[in-house]
C-alpha cells in the first residue's frame, strides 16, 4: 500500500491504537528503568523492567481484541520488535554495565546485544512459519529470568551481583541463537507468566 495514501488523513505517521500504546508504555518503562539503574537504584529499575515485560505480554492480546488492517498489523509487528530490542536486549546490557565497567563486561554486553538482535531479526522473517514452536529462546523471557536472579543474588550474595548478572546474560544470549525448539506459550500460560511477574514485583518491594 502506498505510504502517502496510508497516512494522508493523519497529521502524524504511525498507527495510534490501544495495543500500540501498551507497547509504547513498555518501551517507556524500560527507558526509565535504565535511568534508575544508571542512578544507582537497581530495585526500582527491576520493577520497571517487570512492567515492561507485562506490557509485552499483553499488547498482542489487546491487539487481537480489535479488527485491524494489514497496515496496522504490520506496524504492530515492527513496533513490537523494536520494543523488544529496547526492553529485553538493551536494558539488560546497560544494567550489567551499571554493576561493572570492566572490559570483559563491555565485550559481554556487546555479544549479548548482537545475539538478541539476531534472535529478533530471525523471528521477524520466520514469524509465519511454525505456529507452535519458537526457534531459540525468545528475548522476552529475560523479563522473568533477570529479576529472579537479581532478587536471589541481592539477598544471598550482593557482591556477586556483577558475576551473576553476567552469567545470566551469557546463558540467555546463547539460548537466543541456539537452534532449539521452544514451545510457544498460549492460553493459561499468559496468566502464569503474568502472575510470576507480579510475584517477582512483590518480592522486590518487600524483601
Amino acid at each position: 500500500m502506498n505510504e502517502t495514501k496510508t497516512n494522508r488523513k493523519s497529521p502524524l505517521i504511525g498507527v495510534w491504537n490501544l495495543a500500540n500504546c501498551v507497547t509504547w508504555l513498555g518501551i517507556t518503562a524500560a527507558v526509565v528503568a535504565m535511568y534508575f539503574a544508571l542512578s544507582g537504584n537497581p530495585r526500582i529499575a527491576m520493577l520497571l523492567f517487570l512492567v515492561s515485560g507485562l506490557c509485552d505480554l499483553f499488547d498482542g492480546r489487546v491487539a487481537r481484541m480489535f479488527k485491524r488492517t494489514d497496515v496496522e498489523k504490520a506496524f504492530g509487528i515492527q513496533l513490537d520488535s523494536f520494543a523488544d530490542t529496547v526492553s529485553f536486549v538493551v536494558f539488560p546490557a546497560v544494567f550489567l554495565l551499571t554493576l561493572t565497567t570492566s572490559p570483559w563486561a563491555v565485550v559481554l554486553a556487546i555479544l549479548y546485544i548482537l545475539a538478541g538482535i539476531t534472535r529478533l531479526c530471525w523471528f521477524d522473517i520466520t514469524t509465519d512459519g511454525d505456529t507452535k514452536y519458537f526457534a531459540g529462546v525468545p528475548v522476552t523471557y529475560m523479563a522473568l529470568v533477570l529479576p529472579l536472579a537479581w532478587i536471589i543474588v541481592s539477598k544471598a550474595a550482593a557482591a556477586a551481583a556483577p558475576a551473576v548478572t553476567a552469567a545470566v546474560l551469557a546463558v540467555m544470549g546463547i539460548l537466543y541463537v541456539l537452534n532449539i525448539r521452544v514451545k510457544k506459550p498460549g492460553g493459561v500460560w499468559y496468566a502464569v507468566f503474568g502472575v510470576l511477574a507480579i510475584v517477582l514485583a512483590v518480592l522486590l518491594l518487600v524483601l
